[in-house]
């Protein structure tokens, strides 16, 4: 017990907790940024934010196995970084913020009742570097296509680094490489097939 609270596992715990906030970032964007895949999976978890709660269910199938899979994955490396280091402090933040996940989420849903959640107009939070509230993350979930990235559970600073990033980044994305793959087949102007 005193291991994990040793000043090296608290450190690797905290290490651990921020790049699985960072990976959750990113993995949000790319879902965001790929139509067919944000329709069919990830676009209801806000469709169903903006309508009204539907019974006592806080999360639904679709939310519990996303936070699931993720946090085991996180584990896994976690728990061979654990291996290799001996320090029980990166298994220690893998399931820490899989509890804050889950937390964070079920707390945000005190705004969400038998108004919907955009309804309620919680507002536009501004932009910072410093921790995401769950009021500044709930605001995603009403406004998915804010420009103002609030995809962070964690540390807001990560939005503000990937909206610096979204010009260079997005070139990557499926919607990205889709628009690209439509300019190029369009032929130059003057090159059009005769009639």
């Amino acid at each position: 017990m005193l291991a994990l609270l040793s000043p090296a596992s608290l450190l690797a715990a905290l290490g651990i907790f921020l790049v699985a906030d960072l990976v959750y970032v990113v993995d949000h964007y790319f879902v965001h940024h790929d139509t067919p895949r944000y329709r069919t999976t990830h676009g209801r978890h806000h469709r169903r934010y903006n309508g009204k709660r539907a019974g006592e269910a806080h999360l639904d199938a679709y939310e519990a196995s996303t936070y699931s899979t993720a946090a085991f994955m996180m584990a896994c490396g976690a728990s061979v970084l654990c291996l290799f280091t001996g320090n029980p402090g990166f298994v220690l933040g893998a399931v820490v913020k899989y509890v804050h996940s889950l937390a964070f989420h079920l707390y945000q849903h005190h705004w969400w009742s038998d108004t919907p959640v955009r309804q309620q107009c919680l507002g536009a939070p501004r932009p910072h570097w410093g921790l995401a509230s769950a009021r500044y993350h709930a605001f995603h979930h009403s406004d998915p296509n804010d420009p103002v990235f609030t995809y962070s559970e964690t540390w807001a600073g990560w939005d503000r680094l990937l909206e610096l990033a979204h010009p260079f980044l997005v070139r990557f994305t499926v919607d990205g490489k889709d628009r690209r793959r439509q300019n190029r087949s369009v032929p130059p102007c003057g090159m059009h097939e005769p009639a």
